[in-house]
């Protein structure tokens, strides 16, 4: 519907249109002084740039069932992973659970600004995360390494 909205639009209504979407609740807009793009409510990330809705860069999501010292191993072995392979350091690493609520270290979502590409971690990753628990229903995890 907002898709169709905007392309019936011309040019001096599409910013009316927006505004009324924002307003609406349908839209949300960046933050980002640099970005400012519109993005539905099911969007957590600007796609524009890959900031948190206020503009900043992108945070950690910490479950409260995880204990903060275990949360903290697994950054520093995240940057030892991708210094270790040689690769360009993700701004964050958000990971899915399986129908158990066990933290999954294959398929995990690496953030790069505003574009995504799934991995897959080995052992020593799967092995921290079981360190972190069972995540209660609810619960999101995601590691910031642009800090």
């Amino acid at each position: 519907m907002i898709e169709k909205a905007l392309r019936a639009a011309n040019e001096q209504q599409e910013e009316v249109v927006r505004d009324v979407f924002r307003k609406a609740g349908l839209l949300w807009q960046c933050k980002s002084l640099t970005c400012r793009f519109d993005n539905t409510p099911a969007q957590e990330l600007c796609e524009g740039c890959g900031r948190q809705r206020d503009g900043r860069r992108v945070g950690d999501r910490v479950p409260p069932s995880a204990h903060p010292d275990d949360f903290e191993d697994l950054r520093a072995l995240l940057k030892e992973h991708f210094a270790y392979q040689g690769k360009r350091l993700p701004d964050a690493v958000t990971f899915e659970k399986d129908f158990g609520n066990e933290w999954l270290s294959y398929g995990a979502t690496l953030h790069y600004g505003p574009r995504t590409r799934f991995h897959d971690f080995g052992s020593d990753v799967e092995e921290a995360l079981c360190d972190l628990g069972r995540a209660e229903p609810g619960e999101h995890l995601r590691v910031a390494l642009s800090r």
